[in-house]
C-alpha cells in the first residue's frame, strides 16, 4: 500500500475517532475502518496495525474499553488535514 494511501486512512479514522463523544471500542474501529474507509478492502489485521501505530506515536490513547484521540492526535489531525 502506498504511504499516502495509508495516511488517508489514518486521517480518516482520527477524524472520525475525534467525531465519537465517548471514543470507540476496537469492533467499532475494525467495523468502521473496514467498512466505510476501505470498503472491504482492510484485513483485521492491517486495522489492528493501524491502531498499535497510532497509539506508539500518542496520537490516540485506551481508557478502557475506548479508545479516544489525544490532545496530540489533535494537534496532528489539524496541521496534516487541509
Amino acid at each position: 500500500m502506498p504511504q499516502s494511501e495509508r495516511a488517508e486512512i489514518l486521517k480518516k479514522l482520527l477524524r472520525w475517532l475525534t467525531a465519537q463523544q465517548n471514543g470507540a471500542t476496537v469492533q467499532g474501529i475494525l467495523h468502521y475502518t473496514k467498512w466505510e474507509i476501505t470498503e472491504g478492502g482492510a484485513t483485521d489485521n492491517a486495522i489492528k496495525k493501524y491502531i498499535e501505530d497510532l497509539d506508539k506515536a500518542s496520537l490516540i490513547e485506551y481508557v478502557h474499553p475506548y479508545w479516544r484521540i489525544t490532545n496530540a492526535g489533535k494537534k496532528w489531525l489539524e496541521r496534516h488535514s487541509i
